[in-house]
């Protein structure tokens, strides 16, 4: 492509003219603009890198190249490179990369002051007078070196600055200036444009913290700080009781989130103190410029008590100007529709507050009081709204009470008796995982880290005190399956096995699961000479004390001893239980009527089923140490804890019946259920709470939203007594009244991108998911997402982009990564949650509509499906295009990193998508590790169908649609040890699958292959290519059965093809050839190594003759007949040796067979052709049979053709 620069001479004229008509650039200064490196300089992109060229004087520049795009546009966490040299270098990058020029604007640019906002700077002379000391304009712009004349507590402050043009200066020379805030704490400004983002640059609050991300842009382009500033606070004495936060966004993107500044910058105007500040722009001899400055003071006792809506959070709250977008965010997740008639375009799933049916057996008594009572004190930042207005905190704890005891006698079964949570202890070891677990599954993405890490407090969701609020069983029932009890998405499940959610939950509950008492079992030991277990009734224990765990390394001496365990353990339920018993020398393990024991001297396991009735179950377990290794431990797979050691479910020394293993010091009342039923349906519980026990007539109605007074209500400024209060900030309340405003116009149909970008919004997919310009980690959290190969960069620990996702996912499985979650990339921990909601439906076929595209043509063959397949396995092998190489295929990790299963393609993507990526894989994923294996449209595997680019990669779809029955490709295991055939056939005998254990191998150089059965005296299989891996057998303990490594393989006879029989349509033995006295006399090589196989059957002896047909010189004509390419030709040459009375019967078939012609069938998916006798189709019970009656009164050959 012709270069951004280009080596004419008007490449400098094109870019001056760029320079002196862009609006970001006209009319600044003109020395700037008459440098020809200024039109060099600047940002330019390709689909996977970005790229910084930075001035330096004189025609040299610096050229910094980003993986994956520009910093805060799609740059890896990979460093990036960097290169000095001249235009010439530069215009060589640009036209090698094929590089685009681009001038970034601020999101955040021209932001419109709201009404409650103090304007400190509009570019007029009046502003400048009014609000700063000694401020000085120039061409409406304001210099640096002024303070404001007020003095500020708490604010966002907005503003936008412009670096000059300084070529040939650097650090901290180059365009240095910066914004105190109160005068003390310096957010930079600096032309750090390409730099590496230190603590002294711009996004930096100076020497405290450096930024997430250097999103600064080239000089003389305007840039935006939008600060979040929270004062120090002092206690009486003057004493420090909490930092200055600051949290930056620069250029619109976050930089720094809730940074506490615990000093005052260096060059402050002012000490560090209780008194508010001014805003100062500092003068450090450099001429930046500022416009557009204006601050909205904060109260911090309201922000702090208002919902938080994440979508709104992140993308809306810190704009300037409400849109109804922001509005509608709030509206879904405040469920607004619950008490007001709802007419939207954009359908959003309907949230609402949890249903209460069952709420007392999740959630304890103190907690359910606790947020009915006063539900923003209970967990701060809820979207559940106040109902109780100025009530005192008695008059709110009685209806907490009331309403909390109406919920937990509710439909009782048991008259008086309250529901309860079900209590549940925790393996010991489940608290340590589901630490694990929790921080990098995927919960931090929306909760809080517990590890340290410091997120966004704004976009994180709380937990309150899950500790205080549910027991382990309901914790990890709601992780499971939210949406049972909380409608509309409000909140995914997890992804993955029961047992993660428990463990989980064991972890968000340690305050409780870590202090319960382990239970205990009595240990008797007995030291003695003994030769197995032995009576224990008759003996008398030397010692006997109560333990948790089968411990046995702490008894001396460590010889000649037996021991005995007795306990016991609760089921709920009765049924089949494993057990798993390891041990050296001979343990015992009964529970009632059932046993298991296990004698064994390596502690290799055994497992038992034991049949239990639902109750106390007591066990002794018995143990028998001779002498030389000791060791001991047996499982349990336990209904609620999976497979864990037996210790851990002894029955605990607080009884299993028992509630309330937290202190409650609110108990529900029965006297006030009648009262808390009656302040339930007044106070509007009801409109927001399914109570499924009940029929509840609401009575508390607003009006349509439409129709909704956007001053009044809960809109209110001061919200009625008798109304919900959220607890709303002006700019939540604007942004409300802004979508109620878009409804009284006509119902306009909402275009497929809105409604995309507010779902996704709406759930927070965004907090993972990049769609867009939209979403994608935050800065703060993207270090939270983890992977298992470090080598795998971004791609193996960032979920996915969703770019497209509607073309690239087949129906089926968006549907179902939607209602199941996924976790399809093991190498990544992040899992995708699922969530079970039909209103999902209309989201997914909206991006279906957005995305899909239909390109691919079919694919004209002329040659077989097996041929295709066969093809299909060689370009996916280590011979081929090598994606065995970096690709797991089913549970085999492959020599590799390990990346997304190749079997799960075709499950998970579209035919159409899959030909396309593999084209051009960073087209549409830029950054991507994945090599091109056809550039410039030219496959780098020639020989497989001649290097047709379309024909490889269907031939790899056909092959890997196979799913678990594909053959592994070739160069999957690193430990592989190929037998190939060179010049002569390669003989190899071992233990083969579904054949016996007396079989023999041969691969031949025509790279066909066969196993022959000499227990059957049977072609067992035959196929093409690959012949066999050794290192099952040759490598380690040998153990296990060994498969074909080649394609097309054919099971083609199951027992011997010659049978004696007392006619030619009798039922074929059903013993093996061996069994009914046929004798395998050996084989012999001929000239060339092919084996011959010699048996005697009765008084006939057979020579079973298999070579390649390609081998054969001259070609049989009668192979023409075939419709497919000749693989084996065989001949069964029969000499009888006596006299029988039996006729001798030739099988050819018996396994879908298929008449073709006059002694032309296909058999067992092959095709063969036979001569010497004449076969036909015989009905043999309910089958179809091929069969032959062969001359028993002289020598005669028998020959087979064989095509497949």
């Amino acid at each position: 492509m012709p270069s951004a620069l280009g080596r004419s001479p008007s490449f400098i004229i094109a870019f001056l003219f760029l320079a002196m008509t862009c609006p970001a650039i006209a009319g600044e200064n003109t020395d700037s603009v008459s440098d020809p490196d200024f039109a060099v300089q600047g940002e330019y992109v390709t689909d996977n890198r970005g790229m910084h060229v930075i001035a330096r004087g004189d025609g040299d520049f610096e050229i910094v190249i980003y993986e994956g795009g520009l910093p805060g546009a799609g740059m890896s966490s990979e460093p990036p490179r960097r290169i000095d040299g001249d235009i010439d270098v530069v215009e060589q990058l640009i036209e090698s990369m094929e590089m685009t020029r681009v001038e970034r604007v601020s999101s955040t640019e021209g932001a419109k002051p709201p009404p409650n906002a103090i304007v400190l700077f509009d570019g007029t002379k009046e502003s400048v007078e009014k609000n700063w000391k000694g401020g000085r304009v120039e061409d409406g712009l304001l210099c640096e070196g002024t303070t404001t004349r007020e003095n500020f507590q708490d604010y966002r402050l907005h503003l936008e600055f412009r670096t000059p043009w300084m070529p040939k200066d650097e650090g901290q020379k180059r365009g240095n200036s910066g914004v105190y805030h109160q005068g003390r704490y310096e957010t930079q400004v600096l032309d750090s444009f390409g730099l590496e983002g230190l603590d002294n640059e711009t996004g930096s609050i100076y020497t405290i913290s450096a930024p997430s991300t250097n999103v600064c842009f080239p000089p003389m382009r305007w840039q935006t700080y939008d600060v979040d500033f929270t004062a120090a606070r002092f206690d009486e004495t003057g004493q420090k009781t909490s930092d200055a936060r600051l949290t930056v966004r620069l250029n619109g993107i976050l930089v720094q989130s809730d940074v506490a500044a615990s000093y005052a910058t260096r060059a402050s105007i002012m000490n560090e103190g209780p008194e508010p500040g001014p805003i100062y722009l500092q003068d450090h001899g450099n001429p930046v410029r500022f416009r557009n400055i204006w601050l909205v003071p904060r109260d911090l006792q309201a922000e702090a008590r208002r919902p938080i809506v994440i979508g709104y959070e992140r993308f809306y709250a810190s704009r300037s100007e409400p849109s109804a977008d922001a509005g509608e965010l709030l509206i879904s997740g405040l469920a607004c529709s619950a008490c007001h008639e709802h007419a939207t375009s954009v359908d959003l799933p309907t949230q609402r507050g949890p249903d209460l049916s069952d709420v007392a057996t999740r959630v304890r008594t103190d907690a359910l009081v606790a947020m009915i009572a006063d539900p923003h004190t209970a967990k701060p930042h809820t979207t559940m709204p106040d109902p109780w207005g100025t009530l005192s905190t008695d008059e709110r704890n009685l209806r907490g009470r009331a309403i909390a005891s109406y919920l937990s006698f509710a439909d009782t079964k048991a008259a008086g008796q309250p529901r309860r949570p079900e209590e549940q202890k925790a393996a010991p070891e489940w608290i340590a995982d589901g630490e694990a677990l929790y921080h990098s599954v995927g919960c931090v993405a929306c909760h809080q880290s517990f590890d340290g890490s410091q997120v966004n407090a704004s976009t994180t969701v709380g937990l309150g005190d899950p500790a205080n609020k549910y027991s382990l069983a309901s914790l990890a029932a709601f992780l499971q399956n939210p949406d049972h009890v909380r409608k509309g998405l409000r909140m995914p499940g997890v992804a993955g096995p029961p047992l993660d959610a428990k463990k989980i939950a064991a972890y968000l509950l340690r305050d409780v699961t870590s202090i319960l008492q382990p239970g205990q079992m009595q240990r008797e030991v007995f030291h003695g000479v003994y030769d197995s277990l032995p009576e224990f009734h008759r003996l008398t224990a030397e010692a006997t004390s109560q333990v948790t765990g089968f411990k046995i390394d702490d008894i001396e001496p460590k010889v000649e001893f037996v021991l005995r365990f007795r306990g016991s353990f609760d089921l709920k339920k009765s049924g089949k239980i494993q057990f798993r018993l390891s041990n050296d020398d001979q343990a015992k393990l009964i529970i009632g009527d059932n046993e298991m024991q296990n004698w064994n001297s390596r502690m290799s396991p055994m497992i038992g089923t034991f049949n239990l009735e639902a109750g106390r179950q007591n066990f002794e377990l018995q143990y028998w140490q001779r002498g030389g290794g000791i060791g001991l431990a047996v499982e349990i797979n336990h209904p609620d804890y999976g497979w864990t050691d037996l210790a851990n479910v002894l029955t605990t020394s607080i009884a299993t019946d028992a509630h309330d293993w937290t202190t409650n010091h609110q108990q529900p009342a029965p006297e006030l259920v009648q009262q808390g039923r009656i302040w339930f349906a007044e106070s509007g519980c009801v409109n927001c709470h399914a109570m499924s026990k009940e029929a509840f007539a609401s009575t508390k109605k607003g009006p349509a939203l439409a129709d909704a007074n956007i001053e009044r209500g809960c809109l209110a400024t001061d919200v009625a007594d008798t109304l919900p209060n959220y607890e709303l900030t002006g700019n939540q309340r604007m942004a409300i009244a802004q979508a109620l405003r878009s409804y009284r116009d006509p119902i306009r149909e909402t275009d497929d991108q809105r409604l995309q970008h507010l779902t996704m919004a709406a759930l927070n997919c965004y907090a993972c998911h990049r769609r867009g310009e939209w979403g994608g980690p935050e800065s703060t959290r993207n270090g939270l997402f983890h992977s298992t190969v470090p080598e795998m960069g971004e791609e193996g620990r960032l979920p996915p982009t969703l770019d497209g996702v509607g073309d690239k996912l087949n129906d089926q499985y968006l549907a179902k990564v939607f209602a199941n979650g996924a976790n399809d990339r093991p190498y990544m921990k992040t899992r995708m949650p699922r969530y079970s909601d039909e209103s999902l439906k209309g989201f997914q076929q909206s991006l279906v509509r957005t995305d899909r595209r239909n390109e691919v043509d079919n694919i004209e063959w002329n040659v077989s499906p097996d041929e295709i397949v066969i093809t299909g396995r060689e370009c996916v092998g280590s011979g081929g295009l090598s994606c065995v190489k970096c690709h797991r295929f089913g549970d085999e990790v492959g020599t590799g990193i390990g990346a997304i299963d190749m079997l799960k393609m075709p499950v998970r993507l579209r035919r159409d998508w899959f030909h396309r990526y593999l084209m051009d894989p960073t087209k549409y994923r830029p950054g991507t590790r994945m090599p091109n294996s056809f550039p410039e449209g030219i496959s780098a595997f020639e020989s497989a169908f001649d290097g047709d680019p379309a024909k490889q990669i269907e031939a790899m779809w056909t092959y890997l649609s196979q799913g678990e029955s594909a053959r592994e490709p070739i160069g999957l295991k690193a430990e592989a040890i190929l037998l190939t055939a060179s010049e002569r056939p390669r003989i190899h005998r071992n233990f083969f699958s579904d054949v016996s254990n007396r079989s023999v191998a041969v691969g031949y150089p025509a790279m066909v292959n066969l196993i022959w059965d000499t227990e059957q005296m049977a072609l067992a299989k035959v196929w093409k290519n690959s012949f066999v891996d050794a290192s099952i057998h040759w490598v380690g303990r040998g153990q296990g059965r060994n498969r074909p490594l080649g394609d097309a393989v054919v099971s083609f006879e199951s027992s011997s093809p010659l049978a004696l029989l007392s006619r030619v349509d009798a039922e074929w033995p059903t013993e093996s050839a061996r069994d009914r006295g046929v004798k395998f006399i050996g084989y012999r090589l001929d000239s060339d190594g092919n084996p011959q196989f010699r048996y005697r059957m009765g008084d006939f002896e057979i020579v079973d003759r298999i070579v390649p047909a390609a081998t054969l010189q001259p070609q049989d004509p009668k192979a023409d007949q075939l419709r497919r390419p000749v693989q084996l030709a065989r001949t069964l040459e029969v000499s009888p040796v006596g006299e029988t009375a039996d006729k001798l019967v030739w099988r050819i078939g018996s396994n879908n067979v298929e008449v073709i012609a006059k002694n032309h069938f296909t058999v067992a998916g092959a095709e063969v052709l036979i001569d010497g006798v004449d076969a036909s189709v015989m009905k043999i019970g309910d089958h179809d049979e091929i069969r032959a009656s062969v001359p028993g009164d002289a020598k005669i050959i028998l020959s087979q053709m064989i095509a497949w």
